[in-house]
């Protein structure tokens, strides 16, 4: 799990890096949030059906699905092998892991407000999806198909968020959809006191869908300020402090699950995501004009 979570670091800045070097050569720099709004739908269905099909071998034959996630990972090597990165003009040779660190260090130095953005998006991000963890661990009381049928339901409504994310992305700036949509996930996570399983299947499907919604806006701005240079470093840096709310949030909510109960912890959440989504906007507003005066300085 460790070795996992460290790849992904890595990975999602490297990816996502590319992807976007890859469609500004291409001269579609405004279609960025449309393709990346298009591959997180199909990552989104991808894990659904892989989910799915675990299911079916979970009882008796579960070492199958390591063996079915290691040939796919050969496969993907193969695939990545063939694949061609984008050349910038200007670019210096491969960096050492210590110049790499060093360059996060003037970075920070340089822009320490967008670490501080790049921050406060990754931990309420965090809270935000702490109900979809935990919530998991209540599954296993229902039937195989229920299951599958919910996992089945949570993609479509997943897709449907990020293709409304492709459309309203382009209209409004994350620092106007964020603050909204904290507060929505702090009333659905209100509604835990009704203690119902319907309640707690509804809060899981929409506040996962909330997260859905506001990814691939967040990264459409968070790209449009980073300089190609640290474009893949500074992403694997931005999902790296997700990792490290993570280690923090994660326990801790568990704690309070086990001294206050199911009910009481996520009801609780709930008020504080409603109390950070007001502070948000402001909060938000004068990050992104240090941001910018940060970057006229340099």
């Amino acid at each position: 799990m460790v070795t996992q979570a460290l790849s992904y670091n890595f990975d999602s800045g490297t990816s996502t890096a590319m992807l976007y070097e890859s469609v500004v050569l291409a001269g579609d720099k405004e279609r960025y949030l449309d393709i990346s709004s298009f591959l997180s739908g199909v990552a989104e269905v991808t894990r659904t059906l892989g989910t799915v099909v675990a299911g079916f071998f979970v009882h008796g034959s579960l070492e199958l699905t390591y063996y079915i996630a290691i040939g796919l990972s050969v496969l993907s090597l193969v695939m990545i092998f063939f694949m061609r990165e984008p050349v910038q003009k200007g670019r210096a040779e491969k960096p050492s892991l210590s110049a790499i660190v060093g360059m996060v260090k003037v970075e920070w130095q340089l822009h320490p407000s967008l670490f501080a953005w790049m921050g406060v998006f990754q931990l309420v991000g965090t809270l935000m999806c702490m109900f979809y963890f935990y919530y998991q661990k209540e599954l296993p009381d229902l039937q195989g198909w229920q299951i599958s049928s919910l996992m089945l339901v949570g993609s479509g409504v997943n897709l449907l968020a990020v293709y409304l994310a492709s459309q309203l992305g382009k209209r409004w700036r994350i620092a106007q959809l964020y603050p909204i949509l904290t507060v929505l996930t702090g009333v659905s996570l209100l509604f835990v006191s009704l203690g119902t399983p319907l309640a707690f299947l509804s809060i899981y499907l929409v506040t996962n869908a909330f997260y859905a919604f506001y990814q691939p806006i967040f990264y459409n701005e968070l790209q449009e300020n980073l300089p190609s240079p640290v474009r893949a470093t500074m992403l694997s840096v931005n999902s790296m402090l997700f990792s490290l709310s993570m280690i923090v949030i994660f326990p801790l909510t568990g704690w309070l699950l086990d001294r206050l109960g199911f009910v009481a912890t996520f009801f609780g959440l709930g008020g504080v995501l409603l109390l950070l989504g007001f502070l948000l906007l402001p909060v938000l507003r004068g990050l992104i004009q240090k941001i910018k005066e940060e970057r006229l300085s340099v």
